[in-house]
């Protein structure tokens, strides 16, 4: 059966107090870690239901307590940090770098399944006096054979929009 007391006094910085307890002679000291459970923290004059046992000092203490009237909580969520932790950030970054690398070394690779998949002519073209300037789209585009060379070297290009790897079909490559 618990006891029943009332908190005398409580050290919010060090998270601890002690209760004065009819059934029990002097002052019992009480943990924060004792009322976990609680919704709020624990308040001078606060009736305090516990259990109590001795150390191996003699000293008594209050356990499995709670507060009375003070509702328990089943999940207390933690305190949200300004941001990520330094070490944290670090392995992100890692992460990504290492992503990085990967797409870096195996992009030889992607580019030639790529030519690979392009119709034949496309491959031996002479491209010579063009360059990638930014032109993403086939009204940009001059030329069937600046589109072609766009859809070849150029990234971020949106000029095949039926992916059959002949550009601008309805404008320059008919």
């Amino acid at each position: 059966m618990k006891q029943k007391g009332k908190l005398v006094r409580w050290n919010e910085n060090r998270g601890f107090g002690f209760i004065k307890s009819p059934a029990i002679k002097g002052d019992l000291f009480i943990h924060i870690s004792e009322l976990k459970k609680m919704s709020r923290r624990p308040k001078v004059n606060d009736i305090i239901y516990f259990d109590h046992v001795t150390d191996d000092t003699g000293k008594k203490k209050a356990i499995n307590a709670r507060i009375e009237g003070v509702e328990e909580v089943i999940y207390r969520p933690r305190k949200k940090s300004k941001g990520r932790s330094f070490t944290s950030k670090l392995i992100s970054l890692l992460i990504f770098g290492g992503l990085a690398f990967a797409v870096y070394a195996t992009y030889p690779y992607w580019s030639q399944m790529f030519v690979k998949s392009l119709p034949v002519g496309f491959i031996d073209e002479d491209f010579t006096g063009y360059r990638c300037e930014g032109k993403k789209y086939c009204s940009e585009m001059t030329s069937c054979k600046e589109a072609r060379f766009y859809l070849m070297n150029c990234p971020n290009v949106q000029i095949d929009g039926d992916n059959d790897g002949i550009p601008c079909e309805s404008q320059w490559c008919n």
